[in-house]
């Protein structure tokens, strides 16, 4: 009976423990474009159904089912889960059993070896059912949850049984070998590090190499153990890589090799073939981008020197995929296209230099033998798909050189296909009598080589009439016909054309690169002399927008949904320009349109493009420092001298012609501030708040865009109420990066402060603060945010700016916000006085910025920590020992016997609010003998409140009001300080500075410290105010100013002093 209950505990504990991990992965899955949330709600629904838990379960079943009603993820295969889940849950109900999908408790108890023969027995007798995959669940839980890594028999063992039961189609063999695959996958994983897991591995890898040659010639089993396994085999092949390298051996010795070999030459290959489905596609290159991190010498060899297998990465490119598949194989060719060129990595091919590879700069490095042989071969295959007289060819080879140049390796890997002579020419030749898909593929290249200028250039040379031509005949096609599509793909192109800035163009017909540009690796393309002529930007700008109207006001579909993309992309283009951007926010109707219809798309490509077109309109003009200034106008001259441009004015200098081109009055502040208020009525802040919902699954480049629009709409003053209004506080608070400042729990029993506060690292935490900060100085910080305290991290790393060109801006707004924050009544929740408090470092950095040169930063520090000073604990910062420095001969009894005199609370240190003037003005230097009095924080108040500027005096002032209220900082002040009580006495006794109202807030701030001063309970201190004359005098005039605010306290200092 206690066996029985301990192993029932056991198996609860585990199915939790995966239940947990389930739903972390499930949560991260927003995060991670290639992952299942189906399958993984699948999943879990299982493993409630093994606790009983049958109402869990069915709700993760239907929540799968309203998933896959998702086009991304309504494979054959998700469906097909979801009905099988619904069918067995269904049974298990109507039988009355436990769990229809439950692990049974008796595998809880068994040993690993009675789990693995109970598999290899159910397998042999052809009981693929329910039975054999719980065994194998239960085998998994315990190498997951107890790190049990199985042994070589053990996986040998479940090999054979994975590869014996692939070639049955039944659907019970297909789960059955599904979870095989991931059983042995989770154990291999576990060995990668692990030293004396040697043995296992190699005894695994031989028995994988030897199943595979028994079945060299089996066409089936490859099909099927590729279909099944791939992650397997990549998993076995990335764990003996990483043991190699753990254990220091080389893998020379070992089946690493052949292993690798497998994947690359047999994997690989039947597992991408046209045939597969989606997901055999993912999971093999999933699986090769696991083995190219392992191990990328003996990737990079194999791939390469394997002609059909790198043909077949070259085959993924060129076709036409889905989104997710695509988006992977992007990915794995930028990797491994940059790992051939990292000359270590070219370790197993002839030629190779250890030593120069090692000790070259980046500079001089030649290219690697590795890049020169996947360079010809790239070279080789593209041109003759190209050439080639076969449509489908054709199209494949023009699209996989456009995949190159998505994944930024294009201009490095195919730069001698581009200076054949009259290859370009050819290219659009030919593009005349392509087919439409063709056509569309070309067009294709022409958009994404754009971002290379003389590719760009060379390509519009060859092809501005027969895109133009392209246009002209989709003008009045239907939507969803080729020809329209045709129109679409030409207009954005154009648009890419004639939106990025002009650069020389270069001519298609040109010779062979020099020996030394070859040798270097850099293939050089010439520039020419000709150019061909522009499409009007205006017509094609009304053109697009005529399109997104026509297509918002026709039912939703895909095919509208790609079309309105192309056309967004385009204008985003065509608005680099700015007389552009005024034309196209003019049209009210195009951009209610757009920003209504792009949050309905489930096409995060439409969401983007419009999130992109907000930005070049909302864009302000960029703040350069002065070597910026100084570089941007040497580039003119030589663009200038270059294009032989208009010629100057008599009289006019080339400066003023150059910042006549630059500065333009479309970009100017007001202009955008008008655009941004265009774009908010538009319908924009809709659109960037549930871009940027985890539902949405952003990428990081959206969330860069919508930060960057955000911190662009929040510069305008009036917007900021909207941004609050329509959730774009919490959209910038949920796209921090993981690099951002967060906020720390302040704990009175912890005296650990938080760490110095840094510059961002990340530009896009960069632009949320700054966006947050303009909020905070406008909006009052209870309506705009939850928790102040979110942001106050965000808002001291903004005074850790110094590289920024805006970094004074920064350091500025940032003071002005905490200064809000920290205006909001004591104790409530909203208060982050103590916050700051405990910030020691972050208050450093208020303290620095109060002794900036810049007078606006300085006046805006000392306002802050006039707001703080009311915290106790800032309160002790400035007051802990402030009387130290008291001369001997000036201590009381009770000081030199070390008693601490109690403060007697003056009551009268609250002072009325007081608007302060931006009269602007320079820091005084301090040249006071180099004293103890200087070491006190309060020096550096009293030395504010004698600066020229009004507005910082008054909030220095107003902070010695405040700590007056402390007997140390009143001895500090009367008895240490050599000139505070002839600053303060300053202050009141001319009124040359500022208006009449800064007097009366200075009389009353000075009022309050000679009142504080007077009850401190220090005869010394009242002795001392009782010897100035000056002081009684001023007293006694300001107590007989009864309408005054600060008659009460003058009254009151007198009272204690007569």
């Amino acid at each position: 009976m206690t066996t029985h209950s301990s192993s029932k505990k056991d198996s609860q504990l585990l199915l939790t423990s995966e239940i947990e991990r389930l739903t972390k992965e499930l949560q991260s899955s927003g995060s991670n474009s290639t992952s299942n949330p189906a399958q993984i709600l699948l999943q879990r629904a299982r493993v409630y159904a093994d606790l009983g838990d049958e109402t869990n379960a069915q709700a993760d079943i239907s929540q799968a089912a309203m998933l896959v009603k998702d086009a991304r993820y309504a494979s054959e295969d998700n469906v097909a889960a979801v009905e099988r889940a619904f069918r067995e849950i269904n049974v298990a109900h109507k039988t009355g059993a436990s769990g229809g999908l439950r692990v049974g408790a008796k595998y809880a108890s068994m040993s690993a070896d009675d789990l693995v023969a109970d598999i290899t027995a159910a397998a042999g007798e052809g009981k693929l059912g329910a039975g054999m995959i719980e065994a194998v669940g239960a085998l998994k839980l315990r190498i997951l949850q107890q790190k049990q890594v199985l042994e070589a028999h053990q996986l040998s063992q479940l090999l054979d049984v994975f590869h014996s039961i692939i070639t049955d189609t039944s659907e019970s063999s297909e789960e059955a070998a599904k979870a095989l695959a991931d059983c042995v996958s989770s154990s291999a994983n576990l060995t990668a590090d692990t030293k004396d897991k040697k043995a296992t591995l190699d005894g695994v890898s031989g028995k994988l190499l030897h199943l595979w040659k028994t079945n060299e010639n089996n066409g089936q089993f490859k099909q099927y153990a590729c279909r099944f396994g791939a992650e397997m085999y990549a998993s076995i092949a990335f764990a003996l890589a990483k043991n190699n390298s753990v254990s220091g051996e080389s893998s020379e010795a070992t089946d690493h090799c052949e292993v690798y070999a497998l994947f690359i030459k047999q994997v690989w290959l039947v597992g991408t073939l046209p045939v597969a489905t989606s997901d055999e596609v993912r999971g093999v290159v999933q699986g090769a981008l696991r083995l190219l991190t392992a191990d990328r010498p003996m990737f990079v060899h194999q791939l390469v020197t394997s002609t059909p297998s790198f043909v077949r990465l070259l085959e993924l490119l060129g076709q036409k995929t889905q989104e997710t598949e695509r988006s992977l194989a992007l990915m794995f060719a930028s990797q491994l296209l940059t790992a051939v060129s990292d000359p270590l990595n070219s370790q197993r091919f002839p030629g190779f230099d250890a030593k120069a590879a090692r000790t070259t700069s980046a500079q001089q490095k030649a290219p690697t033998p590795a890049l020169l042989q996947t360079r010809a071969l790239t070279e080789r295959t593209l041109d003759t798909w190209i050439q080639s007289t076969m449509q489908a060819e054709r199209s494949r080879g023009l699209r996989a050189l456009a995949g190159l140049y998505e994944a930024n390796v294009g201009a490095e890997i195919s730069a001698n296909l581009w200076i054949k002579d009259t290859w370009v020419e050819e290219l659009w030749d030919q593009g005349e009598f392509d087919k439409p898909e063709t056509q569309l593929a070309l067009l294709y290249l022409a958009d994404v080589s754009s971002v290379d200028a003389k590719i760009s250039g060379m390509m519009k040379k060859a092809g501005n009439g027969l895109v133009q031509e392209l246009v002209r005949k989709g003008k009045n096609c239907k939507g969803g016909s080729v020809e329209a599509e045709l129109a679409d793909a030409a207009a954005v192109v154009l648009a890419k054309w004639t939106g990025v800035s002009a650069t020389p163009a270069v001519s298609a017909r040109t010779s062979a690169p020099d020996a030394s540009a070859e040798a270097s690796g850099i293939v050089e393309l010439p520039d020419t002399d000709t150019v061909a002529e522009d499409a009007d930007p205006i017509a094609l700008a009304d053109m697009h927008a005529r399109r997104i109207i026509e297509l918002a006001s026709q039912k939703a579909s895909d095919t509208n949904a790609s079309a309105m993309q192309r056309a967004a992309e385009a204008l985003g283009y065509l608005c680099l320009k700015p007389e552009l951007k005024h034309h196209v926010s003019q049209n009210e109707q195009l951009l209610q349109a757009l920003f209504s219809q792009a949050p309905k798309s489930n096409m995060a490509g439409l969401k983007f493009s419009a999130i992109m077109l907000a930005r070049n309109l909302t864009q302000y003009r960029p703040v350069l420092s002065e070597e910026q200034k100084r570089m941007r106008q040497l580039q003119k001259i030589g663009s200038r001298a270059q294009q032989q441009q208009k010629p100057q004015k008599k009289g006019e200098t080339l400066s003023e012609v150059l910042a006549d081109e630059d500065e333009s009055e479309y970009d100017s502040a007001e202009n955008v501030s008008r655009r941004s208020v265009t774009v908010c009525k538009a319908g924009c802040l809709a659109l960037l708040v549930s871009a940027v919902q985890p539902g949405a699954h952003p990428s990081d480049s959206l969330k860069d865009a919508v930060a960057e629009v955000l911190v662009s709409l929040a510069t305008t003053q009036s917007l900021r109420g909207l941004l609050v209004q329509q959730g774009g506080v919490r959209a910038l608070l949920s796209i921090t990066t993981a690099d951002a400042p967060k906020a720390t729990q302040k704990s009175s029993q912890s005296s650990t402060s938080p760490p110095m506060p840094q510059a961002m690292r990340q530009p896009r935490d960069r632009h949320i603060a700054f966006a947050l900060a303009k909020i905070a100085i406008s909006v009052p910080p209870h309506l705009a945010f939850p928790d102040p305290r979110h942001i106050v991290r965000l808002l001291l790393a903004l005074l850790a700016e110094e590289s920024e060109p805006q970094a004074l801006l920064m350091r500025f707004e940032a003071l002005l916000a905490l200064t809000n924050l920290a205006s909001a009544p004591p104790g409530t929740s909203h208060d982050v006085r103590g916050y700051l408090a405990h910030d020691l470092n972050g208050l450093s950095l208020v303290e620095l910025a109060m002794l900036s040169d810049h007078v606006l930063v300085r006046r805006a520090a000392t306002e802050l920590l006039c707001n703080l000073v009311y915290d106790q604990g800032v309160f002790e910062r400035f007051a802990k020992n402030a009387d130290s420095c008291v001369p001997p001969e000036l201590q009381s009894a009770k000081q030199k016997a070390g008693v601490l005199e109690e403060r007697v609370p003056s009551g009268i240190v609250e002072l009325s609010d007081h608007d302060d003037d931006d009269d602007e003005a320079e820091a005084v230097d301090d040249k006071a003998d180099d004293a103890a009095y200087r070491s006190q924080r309060l020096h550096l108040l009293v030395a504010l409140a004698d600066v020229d500027d009004p507005a910082t005096r008054s909030a220095a002032a107003g902070a010695l009001a405040v700590l007056s209220s402390d007997p140390r900082c009143c001895r500090y002040l009367f008895l240490a300080h050599p000139r505070a009580s002839s600053v303060l006495l300053d202050l009141i006794s001319s009124s040359e500075d500022g208006g009449p109202d800064d007097l009366v807030a200075f009389k009353h701030r000075v009022a309050v410290v000679w009142a504080n001063a007077a009850n401190c309970g220090d005869a010394r201190v009242r002795g001392f105010l009782r010897s100035r004359k000056q002081i009684m005098r001023l007293l006694e005039e300001m107590a007989a100013q009864q309408d005054m605010p600060y008659q009460a306290a003058a009254k009151g200092a007198l009272d204690m002093l007569q």
